[in-house]
Formats: C-alpha cells, sequence, structure tokens
C-alpha cells in the first residue's frame, strides 16, 4: 500500500502542483471572459435607442405612426 504512494513521489508532487497552477490560471481567465461580457452586454444596452416613429401593435406588426 505504501509503495503506490512512495513511487515517483515527486513526480507526482510536481504533477499536482501543475495541474493546482494550470486550474488557477483557467479559473482566471473564465472570470476575464464573464466580466469582459458583462460590460459588453451593459454597453449595448446603453447604446440601444428609444423607438422612433414606430409602433408595435398586438399582433407583432411594425407599422409607421401617423
Amino acid at each position: 500500500m505504501k509503495n503506490w504512494i512512495v513511487n515517483n513521489f515527486w513526480i507526482k508532487i510536481i504533477s499536482l502542483i501543475l495541474a493546482v497552477i494550470t486550474w488557477f490560471y483557467v479559473n482566471g481567465e473564465l472570470y476575464k471572459e464573464r466580466r469582459i461580457s458583462r460590460e459588453l452586454y451593459k454597453a449595448s444596452l446603453a447604446e440601444k435607442k428609444p423607438p422612433s416613429e414606430k409602433t408595435r401593435m398586438n399582433k407583432g406588426y411594425i407599422t409607421e405612426k401617423k
């Protein structure tokens, strides 16, 4: 039982450290992507203009306002 833990011990430690570093890196990149997406979404909402001369009718048709 103890042999499988001690066998290639340093390789296992290095692999664990690399896995943890990779995990933190990927999570950081995902956080950045979510933040950028959120900022772009907010910016797109701010750029929307109010409806001009068009109104939406009950059936979904768009007609000119008279």
